[in-house]
Formats: structure tokens, C-alpha cells, sequence
């Protein structure tokens, strides 16, 4: 019985290890991400009748993302964001340009700054991410379009990192892609599987005397 739970265990943690290698590996890179140029228009019904949509269209082109956004067709939004420029700031289309900075970020109060930071996180959130279709993780579906949107404006305007082109980067906006060493588990697997030795006892032979 303490064989069978041994064994047990250490196929759990087999499959704990091969599902994480799995799930790290189908993330897009950072690179993916930020060298990435795309459209996404994620369309839905608005409430409370349905009789209108709420259109949300991001485009990324290199370090440039430009965030539009129309509800109950009257209600309009633009914004351009450039994730490789400083300071950090963002640009709103009202008829002008109005550029928003930054400044000390949200922590001392509720600037226009944080006004507009807000709406575009929760635009992208509850008009991108939860209609888009396809998977988070896929860069050519909207989704992974939407969410590496949303990495990327979340590191630039809510942490103020200013991204650098040329550099590399790992493990800013994705887990690491991190390859797993499951020899060692299978060994251990295997030695669990095999019969242990089990000592004989000592055939009685002819006393010596």
C-alpha cells in the first residue's frame, strides 16, 4: 500500500510539471508582443436592449497602440498610446490632441491621469477581454491582441516602464518560458515501479562443527 501511494504521488507531480511546461510554452514571448503590429475590433450587443453595440478597435503598430471606442453610438473615445516614449503619457483625441502625463501615477489622488488610466483598463477589460474570441495566449487571435494590448499599457502607464526598442525582453509581460526537467521525476518513477529486493532466508545446510 505505501508502494501504490508513492507511485501515486510521483505521477501527480509529473502531470503538475508537463501541465505547467505546456501552458508556459503556448504563452507568446514579450518580443511577440511588443514587436507585434495588429488590428482587433471586438464587437456586443450594449445594454440594456441590444439595440446598439459597443465597438471596441485596438491597433498596435511597433511601439504605438491606438485604443478607439464607441458606445450607444454617440459615446466616442480615442486614445494613442506609445509604450517606447518618454515621459509617460497619453495622448486623447478630442477634436485636439490632449496630452495627458503622467506625473507621480495614481498614488497621490485622482488626477486625469488616473481618470483616463481607469477607463482604458476597464474598456480593454470589460469590452476586449471578455467578448474577444480565441485564446489569451494565441497573438494572432483577438484575445492574445487584446491582452497584449493590455500587458503593455498596463506596464507603461500603471508601473511607468518605458520600453526600449532594440532590447530584449523576458519575463516583463509572460512567465518565463521555462523548460522543465522531468528526467529526474521519471527516474524516480521508475524506481518506484520496480520490486525492491527482497532478502531470502538461509537455506539450513549441514552444521559445521
Amino acid at each position: 500500500m505505501r508502494l501504490i501511494r508513492m507511485q501515486l504521488f510521483k505521477f501527480s507531480i509529473l502531470f503538475l510539471l508537463l501541465n505547467v511546461n505546456i501552458n508556459a510554452m503556448n504563452m507568446f514571448s514579450d518580443m511577440d508582443c511588443i514587436q507585434g503590429s495588429f488590428d482587433a475590433v471586438v464587437e456586443h450587443k450594449a445594454a440594456p436592449f441590444g439595440l446598439s453595440k459597443n465597438i471596441l478597435t485596438v491597433s498596435k503598430n511597433d511601439c504605438s497602440i491606438s485604443i478607439s471606442h464607441s458606445k450607444l453610438k454617440f459615446m466616442k473615445n480615442n486614445w494613442n498610446i506609445d509604450v517606447c516614449r518618454a515621459p509617460v503619457h497619453i495622448k486623447k483625441d478630442e477634436g485636439g490632441v490632449n496630452v495627458i502625463k503622467r506625473g507621480n501615477g495614481c498614488k497621490e489622488g485622482s488626477s486625469d491621469f488616473c481618470k483616463e488610466l481607469s477607463m482604458i483598463e476597464k474598456i480593454l477589460q470589460d469590452d476586449g477581454l471578455i467578448f474577444a474570441t480565441g485564446e489569451k495566449e494565441n497573438i494572432s487571435s483577438d484575445h492574445g491582441k487584446i491582452y497584449c494590448a493590455y500587458l503593455l499599457t498596463k506596464k507603461y502607464l500603471r508601473e511607468g516602464i518605458v520600453f526600449n526598442r532594440g532590447r530584449q525582453y523576458e519575463g516583463v509581460l509572460s512567465p518565463v518560458k521555462v523548460k522543465m526537467n522531468t528526467s529526474n521525476v521519471m527516474s524516480d518513477v521508475k524506481e518506484a515501479n520496480e520490486p525492491s529486493e527482497v532478502s531470502k532466508p538461509l537455506e539450513d545446510g549441514p552444521a559445521d562443527f
